[in-house]
């Protein structure tokens, strides 16, 4: 069989039982069992458990639980409330003042969370009944809400980087500290364009009377809702870039750190931390055994020599570095209108990497562009996951035309982010050379 006839049936019989409705981890296992049945007999399915095994001891994906625990202490504790609260006493009358508040509090919970689920469940169970109560629409509501929680997969710690990171074979640290700016970059194209729209067209965001607020309430509120939660993004990013910590290190102490928190608000209960530890447990298993399952894919492309004679067939039909970076990138961003990001990373990275090595591209450049992509992915139609978890926390009126809607402009602000990152690559190169 031909190098593309393996990875033609790979995709398309990967795709095809994804369509089915069976869950991601079992598509990949089923095929693997297949696949190396097929190529290897017994032998092929004793070497698919031994590669089952090498992909979940990996160190590097160590950090996972501990980033989902300190999502879900800040969460379940109700902490993000009070800052939003006192984020809310810092943004005045300003257009739009309510969806840039949401995404304002979305950048400094994603640096807490990496949860695109929980933050999507959280601004939304938050903002969505306030701003529908101020007459906001509802595409723009469901927008900012949606590419608040989208931006936990950008800025760090994203749990998402972290699973790059160890597929790829790229250090984890590396990509964290590389995402801050682009992640920076994005929450400033998200505010500019809320103002700019609500601007042009004050009917999206009617505007209401601010209470003012005395200065010395205002210092108040940040020494104590926002100051302490921000210092947990720079114990975790902070340690990493000063090589302090490994990931797993600033991951750990971290969720330490959460915990301490809650004592100081008087949030912290033995409940709270069996809770936090058990919704950890379920989303860092699911993971595990997704990535177990794909282990089998990269396993085929290699022993039948699909992925040296793809990286081949490229080397031969262009010189281009940028041709072949904006061929990978493309191909994120379209698998990303169908299929989850777990599953696009699995499938594609063991044929990228290669490449991206071949060529000489940035590494940690090519890692935050691409997890961009995957983000596009979780706003883009039809199964886009922000786009379901928006439906699910809102109310009846809110149709799924008012959350295709509110994404589309988002959509676009993350493609222009995208070409800002690849016309200048120190904005994610800059702080991993430190």
């Amino acid at each position: 069989m031909s190098w593309q006839m393996v990875i033609l049936v790979s995709f398309v019989g990967l795709v095809a039982l994804m369509f089915t409705g069976l869950p991601i981890a079992f598509s990949f296992m089923g095929f693997s069992l297949v696949g190396m049945f097929t190529l290897m007999g017994q032998f092929g399915l004793r070497q698919l458990i031994l590669g089952m095994y090498d992909q979940v001891i990996k160190f590097s994906l160590t950090p996972i639980p501990f980033f989902m625990i300190m999502g879900e202490v800040f969460y379940q504790s109700g902490l993000v409330t009070n800052t939003l609260d006192a984020l809310s006493k810092f943004v005045k009358k300003i257009p739009g003042r309510l969806s840039v508040i949401c995404l304002l509090l979305g950048g400094i919970f994603a640096a807490l969370s990496g949860s695109v689920v929980a933050n999507t469940a959280m601004f939304g169970s938050l903002m969505l009944p306030e701003m529908a109560r101020r007459g906001y629409d509802k595409s723009l509501t469901t927008g900012s809400i949606m590419a608040s929680g989208a931006l936990a997969m950008i800025i760090p710690p994203s749990s998402l980087a972290v699973l790059l990171g160890s597929i790829s074979g790229i250090s984890v640290g590396k990509i964290l500290t590389g995402a801050v700016l682009p992640g920076v970059l994005l929450v400033f194209l998200y505010v500019g364009y809320v103002i700019f729209r609500c601007v042009k067209d004050p009917t999206l965001a009617p505007t209401y009377e601010v209470e003012e607020v005395p200065l010395s309430e205002k210092l108040k509120s940040f020494f104590v809702d926002i100051l302490p939660l921000a210092s947990i993004f720079f114990i975790v990013v902070g340690l990493i870039l000063l090589g302090v910590a490994t990931p797993t290190e600033a991951a750990a102490l971290g969720a330490l750190a959460s915990y301490i928190l809650t004592i100081f608000y008087r949030k912290f209960s033995f409940k709270l931390v069996l809770n936090t530890i058990i919704s950890s447990l379920k989303v860092t298993t699911s993971i595990l055994i997704i990535i177990a399952g794909s282990a089998g894919f990269s396993q085929m492309l290699s022993i039948t020599g699909a992925s040296r004679e793809a990286v081949k067939f490229l080397l031969a039909l262009t010189d281009s570095k940028t041709l072949i970076l904006w061929i990978m990138l493309v191909v994120g961003i379209i698998l990303g209108f169908f299929m989850e990001q777990t599953a696009i990373m699995m499938i594609t990275l063991p044929l990228f990497m290669p490449i991206v090595q071949a060529y000489e591209i940035n590494q940690v450049w090519f890692a935050v562009m691409f997890l961009i992509c995957l983000q596009l992915g979780q706003l883009s139609p039809p199964v886009g996951l922000a786009l379901f978890t928006m439906k699910s926390v809102s109310p009846p009126e809110v149709t799924m035309q008012h959350i295709y809607k509110g994404a589309v402009p988002f959509l676009i602000l993350d493609i222009l982010a995208l070409f800002v990152i690849w016309l200048l690559p120190p904005l994610t190169t800059f702080l991993p050379s430190l």
